[in-house]
């Protein structure tokens, strides 16, 4: 038996009190290489770091090759948390739809706290009585909108003839069209959302240009999502962070309390308005919903459903130029779809959707191939569960490869190449949905804006193409269609084209 003195004599010597520490530092060590038995395999990484520091700059590639070693589900580790990445579509499937609400958590992140004042909004908060209330509230007022044919109004009579006026006016020379298609997609969202447009020189469209770019600047996240002592460092990138995040909040909160004052009008039917008024019907039938929606809720909604719908379509129509430019077969046949079922007499129209099959296939084809965000927004299991045969404990975050779920030859034939025919039958019709393309995720957390993206996108698509044919700058390469990564988004590097009206 061990004495109280025996102890203290232990400690008393400075020798043994390091060798003590040494020993407690190995054996700490040592466990966070640990994986727990019945877990995914994978590498076992550096103590305290895991693999962190084996990302570099192309983590599609290092977890494509982790794929082909351990296979399909393996595990990762990243500072003190242990991933678990799910690379094909029966595995995301079986997580994020049979067992749907075992996976529905958001895993925590220190650039989610600071980003989304401790998960307020949809996107970051985690599942629980109140998200899904917030997230019911906010997919109505969504559907309304995308429903009564307001979206194809405001492209056909407002947005489009803009987009249109300021390509005429580059009267053939080069430009880049990634600024050109976000003025676009910021006066959509911004109609969409606060019922304004903007010109290029208006404050508020260099506010929100500014709130997407600036968001570029953090890289793939901050070190203190995956290494807990660093969130004690009030580091640099922090306080831009903070500020960005203060900054978006102040211009998001300015538009929420104008809108307030007049949420009883019969004209007021923009997302904001929708919100509110949902959430004025609900206390006024005895509803508690004071505390589900409060206005930092319906905030960080906002900035959610503004920044992601942005930034998604911006990249998605970048790229189909892009493509198009690179595979003008492709635009010929586009242009020619198009002119045999809209012509150039009218503007394309939501009720054209199913008779484009092609311009359909060819968004589709973009969708996968240059998947927007290729690794998803990470889950985290509410309880404990299992995937693949696997034991999965509660708090295990969840990564989905959706760009190797869109890269597995299994599903898709010859994946690397850009084949729009793909997504059609011999006769050239749609065939039905493809189960293996989910560029929106899937289950509880699907995007609840998929639909007004969707819509966007065909209707932009198929107005840019009718108008305007695209070619290379003379000179200079192709655009580029190698992707780049950064936020954990998929973009192109900046190119220049050039584009001519098709009526001139």
């Amino acid at each position: 038996m061990v004495s109280i003195g025996s102890i203290w004599s232990f400690l008393s010597s400075p020798t043994n009190v390091t060798l003590g520490l040494i020993v407690l530092l190995v054996i700490c060590a040592l466990w966070s290489m640990h994986i727990p038995s019945g877990f995914p395999p994978g590498p076992r990484g550096l103590p305290f770091i895991g693999s962190i520091l084996s990302l570099g700059e192309d983590p599609i590639g290092v977890f494509e090759g982790l794929a082909k070693t351990y296979g399909d589900i393996f595990s990762f580790k990243m500072g003190a948390d242990r991933y678990v990445l799910l690379c094909n579509i029966e595995l995301v499937r079986e997580a994020l739809v049979q067992k749907q609400d075992a996976f529905a958590g958001r895993a925590w992140t220190y650039t989610g706290e600071i980003t989304s004042d401790g998960g307020e909004g949809i996107l970051f908060g985690n599942f629980t009585p109140k998200w899904q209330a917030m997230r019911k509230i906010s997919c109505k007022a969504i559907r309304k909108y995308t429903t009564t044919g307001k979206l194809e109004t405001l492209i056909r009579e407002h947005v489009f003839p803009r987009l249109k006026k300021t390509i005429t006016e580059k009267n053939g020379e080069p430009f880049d069209p990634q600024p050109v298609l976000m003025l676009t997609v910021i006066n959509i969202m911004a109609s969409v959302c606060f019922g304004k447009f903007y010109e290029l020189e208006d404050s508020g469209f260099k506010t929100c240009f500014n709130y997407i770019n600036d968001s570029d600047n953090f890289g793939n996240g901050l070190v203190a999502d995956f290494i807990p002592i660093f969130r004690y460092i009030t580091t640099k990138t922090v306080r831009e962070m903070t500020t960005w995040k203060d900054n978006l909040i102040e211009f998001l909160k300015s538009e929420v309390d104008d809108h307030e004052k007049n949420v009883g009008e019969e004209n007021a039917s923009d997302f904001i308005y929708e919100i509110l008024k949902t959430k004025k019907e609900a206390i006024a039938a005895g509803e508690n919903i004071a505390d589900v929606l409060t206005d930092l809720n319906v905030i960080h909604s906002l900035s959610d459903f503004f920044g992601a719908g942005i930034d998604t379509t911006v990249n998605i129509l970048n790229f189909c130029v892009a493509y198009l430019v690179n595979y003008p077969d492709v635009q010929v046949k586009v242009q020619k779809e198009i002119d045999d079922v809209i012509g150039q007499g009218r503007s394309p129209s939501l009720s054209d959707k199913g008779k484009l099959p092609y311009c359909e296939a060819v968004i589709n084809e973009v969708l996968r191939i240059r998947t927007v965000l290729p690794l998803g927004v990470p889950h985290e299991t509410l309880e404990d569960t299992s995937v693949g045969g696997y034991n999965i404990p509660k708090g295990t975050k969840i990564m989905t490869f959706f760009w190797k779920v869109h890269f597995d030859e299994r599903h898709w034939k010859r994946p690397e190449e850009f084949r729009p025919e793909r997504f059609l039958d011999n006769d050239g019709k749609a065939l039905p949905k493809h189960a293996s393309l989910i560029p929106f995720s899937a289950g509880r957390r699907v995007c609840p804006g998929e639909t007004i993206a969707i819509n966007q996108l065909i209707l932009l698509f198929a107005s840019l193409f009718q108008q305007f044919c695209f070619f290379p700058a003379p000179g200079k390469e192709k655009p580029p269609l190698k992707p780049v990564i950064n936020n954990l988004v998929i973009r192109n590097a900046p190119y220049e084209v050039v584009a001519k009206e098709r009526n001139a």
